[in-house]
C-alpha cells in the first residue's frame, strides 16, 4: 500500500492540471486546451494522487464540488420554479404533495432513502471537505484516497441522476395535467430569469460574437463534466475542432442521455418506460426542435440554448443534436448527443434556425 509522503514539497513532476482565476468568467477554472478540458476532473484528482501532488489533488476535489454545485443549484432553482408555475396554474397543495411524494419514493436512493436533495448534498459536501483536509495533511494513503474519490463521485452520481429525473417527473406532471404544449409556458416561467443572468454575456448587441466564444465553450465543458458523461460516468467528454466550429459529444449525456437509454449502473430502464413513464414529445414544437420523441427534460436544451437566445439576440448559442426516443436511443450503438458551438455567426447553418421555427438573419 502506497503512503502519502510526509513532505510539504510535493512532486517535482509538472502538475497534472492547473487551476487559476478567470477574470472573463469571474470564477476559478481549469487551464488547458479543449483536449485537456475534455478530461474528467475526477480523473485529474486520481492522476494528481498517483503523481504525489497532494495539495493539487485536494484543490481538484474542491473544484469538482464547484462543478457539481452549479448543477445542484440549477436543479433546486428549477424545482422551485416548476412548483411555483403549477401553483399559479391552480394546482392545489394536496395534489402537489401527493405527486412530490410519489416521485420521491419512485426515485429512492439505492440505500432505500427517498429522494431528498439537500441532506444528500450536505453529506456530499462534508465528505469532500474531509477528503480535501486529509489529503492536505497527508493523513491518507494513495489507495484510500483513490477509493474516497470514487466514493465521492458515486455519491454525486446518485444525487445528480435523481435530481435530473425529478425535473423530468415534474415536467411529465405538467404535460399530463395541462397538455404537453404548456411545457413551453412552464419553461418560460422557470428558465427566463435564469437565462437572462447566465447567458447575458452571449448577447452580441453588447460585444462581438467572437468575443463570446470562450465564455460559451468553457462552461460547456465544465457543466458536462459535472453531469458525469461517458459510459463509466466519470465525466469524460469527446470533442472535435474544425475551422468553423467545435463539436462536443456525450456518450451518453449523464442527464438526458442516461434517461433515454436507461441506467446501466443501477440497472434501471429508460425513463420513458415503466415504472417511470416520463414523457417524450408526441407532437412537434419549436421549443423541441420540431421533432417527436424528445424527452421533456432534454427539450430544455432546445429552449435555453437555441430558441430563447434566437428570440432575444437573433441566433442560437449552441446547436444541440439530441437523440430521439426510442429509435435513436436503443440498439447496439445508440446515437450520442452533440453540442456544436460555431466560431462565427456566418458559420451557423440556416437549418439550425429552421428547426426551431425561425429563419437565419441576413448578415
Amino acid at each position: 500500500m502506497s503512503v502519502a509522503p510526509k513532505s510539504i514539497s510535493g512532486s517535482a513532476a509538472p502538475p497534472v492540471a492547473r487551476l487559476t482565476w478567470s477574470d472573463a468568467l469571474g470564477k476559478r477554472v481549469r487551464e488547458g486546451d479543449w483536449a485537456e478540458q475534455s478530461v474528467s476532473t475526477y480523473v485529474k484528482v486520481e492522476q494528481a494522487i498517483a503523481a504525489g501532488q497532494w495539495e493539487l489533488a485536494a484543490q481538484l476535489v474542491d473544484y469538482a464540488m464547484e462543478e457539481a454545485k452549479v448543477v445542484y443549484v440549477i436543479y433546486q432553482v428549477w424545482t422551485e420554479g416548476f412548483l411555483d408555475w403549477l401553483r399559479q396554474e391552480g394546482v392545489q397543495e394536496d395534489e402537489l404533495e401527493a405527486e412530490l411524494g410519489r416521485l420521491r419514493a419512485l426515485l429512492a436512493f439505492p440505500d432505500g432513502g427517498p429522494y431528498e436533495a439537500k441532506p444528500r448534498w450536505e453529506a456530499l459536501a462534508a465528505a469532500a471537505g474531509l477528503l480535501g483536509n486529509r489529503t492536505r495533511a497527508f493523513e491518507i494513503d494513495a489507495d484510500a484516497a483513490v477509493a474516497a474519490v470514487r466514493e465521492l463521485r458515486e455519491s454525486w452520481r446518485q444525487l445528480h441522476d435523481r435530481g435530473a429525473d425529478f425535473q423530468a417527473g415534474l415536467l411529465t406532471f405538467v404535460a399530463r395535467r395541462f397538455g404537453e404544449a404548456r411545457i413551453e409556458d412552464c419553461y418560460r416561467h422557470v428558465l427566463e430569469p435564469y437565462l437572462q443572468e447566465r447567458y447575458k454575456p452571449f448577447d452580441v448587441r453588447g460585444r462581438p460574437y467572437e468575443e463570446t466564444l470562450y465564455r460559451n465553450l468553457y462552461p460547456t465543458f465544465e457543466a458536462m463534466r459535472a453531469h458525469l458523461c461517458d459510459p463509466g460516468r466519470e465525466g469524460n467528454l469527446e470533442f472535435e475542432e474544425h475551422d468553423d466550429r467545435v463539436v462536443v459529444s456525450f456518450d451518453p449525456c449523464g442527464s438526458g442521455g442516461r434517461m433515454q437509454r436507461g441506467d446501466t449502473i443501477e440497472g434501471t430502464p429508460p425513463r420513458a418506460e415503466p415504472p417511470y413513464s416520463f414523457g417524450v414529445t408526441q407532437a412537434k414544437y419549436d421549443w423541441a426542435w420540431n421533432e417527436k420523441g424528445v424527452c421533456y427534460y432534454c427539450a430544455h436544451c432546445c429552449f435555453a440554448l437555441e430558441r430563447w437566445p434566437a428570440e432575444q439576440w437573433g441566433h442560437p448559442i449552441r446547436v444541440v443534436d439530441s437523440p430521439l426516443y426510442p429509435d435513436e436511443t436503443s440498439g447496439e450503438r445508440p446515437k450520442r448527443c452533440t453540442w456544436t458551438i460555431y466560431k462565427s455567426l456566418e458559420a451557423i447553418p440556416p437549418e439550425a434556425y429552421e428547426r426551431i421555427g425561425r429563419r437565419k438573419p441576413a448578415p
